[in-house]
C-alpha cells in the first residue's frame, strides 16, 4: 500500500490529468474483468498468493541463504566472487518476485504484512522502499511511458527513452555506452538515487512536502546495515583481504546490475511501444486507459515456466498493468485470457511479446532510433529558424 504522506500537490496534479476513457469503445477491458472473475470464481482462487507462491518463496529463500553460506565459507577468490554473483541474482530474483508483489499488496492481501515484506527485502539490497513505492504505484503504474508522468522515464540525464525528451550530441552514441553504463545502476541507485529523490522529494507526476524523520533514519541505517554486511562481515570472518572481498561486490554489481536493468527497460523501452504526451491545454492522454497500457507494455517469455519462476510477472508484463492488484502466479492464465479477447475484438495486434535476448536487442535499436529521431528533428527546427542573410 502506498504511503500514507502523499502530498496534496501530488494528488491535485494527478487528478488533473486523466485518459480519454477507462475502456475502449467495444467494452473490452469489462470482457476481461469478466473472464478473470470466472478464473478466480471457478478455481477457487483469489487473488492472492497460494501454496504454490509459499513453496516458492521457501526455495528462493533458501537459494538465498545458501549464496550466503557460499561467500563465508569458500577459501578461494573466483570461489568468492561466484558467492557474490548467486547472492546477488537470488536476492534479486526474491526482489522481482516478491518484494515488487508486496509493494502492491497482493502476496496475502494484507497490505501491513506485504508492505513489510517489501520493505525488508529491498532493505536487505541496501534500498530503500518507501520513494520507490510512491514513484511506483502512482506515478509509473497509472502514466506508463507518459511524458512528464511516468517517474521510470526520469533515467540519467545520458539516457534518452522516449522521443519527447531533449537531447545533446553525445545521445548520438548512446545505444553504443548505455550497456557500460547499466553496469553501476544499482550501485547508483543505492549511494546516491535513494538520497537524491528523497532530497528532491518530487518525481514526474508527484509531490512530496515532507519526508518523515523515521523514513531518513531508517534509509541511512539501511545504507550502513549493507555496507557492514557485504564490505566489513566478510572481511572479518573469512581470510580474504579488503581488496578481495571490495573487488567481488563490484563484479556482484556490475553483471546483476545489467541483468536488471535490462529487465526493468525491455518490459516499456523497446521499438514496439508507444511513448505518450498528455494534452497540456484538455489534460487528456487521448487513448483508452486500456488500449494505453497494453500498448505501452510488452511481454517476453509469457509461456516459460522457468521465466515465470525468475521474473515472477515481469515476464507477464501486461496482465500486471491491467491488474496491478493481483499476484504474480495468476498472471500466465490471465495472460492468455487477455489474448483471447483482444483477437476476439480484432485488436490482437496490441498484445505483443518475445524472448528476452530479442528484448535487449529491440531495446539497443530503440536507443538508437530514438537519439537520431529528436537530434534530426532539433536540427529542422534550428534551420527553419535560421536567418538567411539577403
Amino acid at each position: 500500500m502506498p504511503p500514507k504522506v502523499i502530498l496534496i500537490d501530488y494528488l491535485a496534479g494527478f487528478m488533473s490529468f486523466k485518459y480519454s476513457s477507462k475502456d475502449s469503445p467495444d467494452y473490452i477491458l469489462k470482457q476481461i474483468k469478466t473472464k478473470v472473475d470466472n478464473y478466480f470464481l471457478s478455481n477457487n482462487y483469489n487473488k492472492n498468493g497460494n501454496g504454490y507462491l509459499l513453496i516458492k518463496f521457501i526455495t528462493q529463500v533458501f537459494l538465498a541463504t545458501l549464496s550466503v553460506y557460499w561467500v563465508f565459507h569458500t577459501t578461494e577468490f573466483y570461489g568468492l566472487v561466484l558467492g557474490y554473483l548467486c547472492c546477488g541474482f537470488s536476492l534479486l530474483i526474491l526482489g522481482i518476485n516478491f518484494g515488487h508483489d508486496g509493494a502492491h499488496g497482493c502476496l496475502t492481501g494484507n497490505k501491513t504484512f506485504d508492505g513489510t515484506l517489501f520493505q525488508i527485502i529491498y532493505a536487505v539490497q541496501g534500498l530503500g522502499g518507501y520513494m520507490w513505492q510512491i514513484r511506483h504505484n502512482s506515478a509509473h503504474h497509472i502514466f506508463p511511458n507518459v511524458y512528464d508522468r511516468d517517474s521510470d522515464l526520469e533515467m540519467s540525464p545520458l539516457i534518452l527513452l522516449n522521443p519527447k525528451q531533449d537531447s545533446k550530441p553525445i545521445h548520438k552514441y548512446q545505444h553504443i555506452y548505455a550497456p557500460f553504463l547499466y553496469m553501476v545502476v544499482t550501485l547508483f541507485w543505492i549511494f546516491f538515487e535513494d538520497f537524491i529523490i528523497m532530497i528532491r522529494k518530487d518525481s514526474a507526476n508527484a509531490r512530496i512536502k515532507k519526508i518523515p524523520t523515521i523514513e531518513w533514519v531508517k534509509i541511512i541505517g539501511i545504507k550502513l546495515i549493507y555496507l557492514f554486511n557485504y564490505i566489513a562481515l566478510p572481511c572479518l570472518l573469512t581470510d580474504f583481504s579488503i581488496v578481495q572481498v571490495a573487488c567481488a561486490f563490484l563484479i556482484m554489481h556490475f553483471v546483476v546490475s545489467v541483468f536488471l536493468t535490462f529487465t526493468f527497460f525491455i518490459s516499456h523501452h523497446i521499438e514496439e511501444v508507444k511513448y505518450v504526451r498528455a494534452n497540456e491545454q484538455t489534460k487528456v492522454i487521448e487513448n483508452s486507459w486500456l488500449s494505453h497500457q497494453i500498448n505501452t507494455t510488452i511481454d517476453f517469455h509469457p509461456n516459460s515456466y522457468i521465466a515465470h519462476f525468475l521474473f515472477g510477472g515481469f515476464n507477464t508484463h501486461i496482465a500486471h498493468h491491467v491488474f496491478p492488484d493481483v499476484c504474480h502466479i495468476h498472471y500466465p492464465a490471465i495472460t492468455k485470457i487477455i489474448q483471447e479477447t483482444l483477437i476476439e475484438n480484432n485488436v490482437g495486434h496490441w498484445y505483443k511479446s518475445f524472448s528476452f535476448i530479442d528484448g535487449v536487442k529491440s531495446h539497443i535499436k530503440h536507443l538508437k532510433a530514438t537519439a537520431h529521431q529528436i537530434l534530426s528533428e532539433q536540427e529542422q527546427q534550428s534551420h527553419k529558424g535560421a536567418v538567411i542573410p539577403q
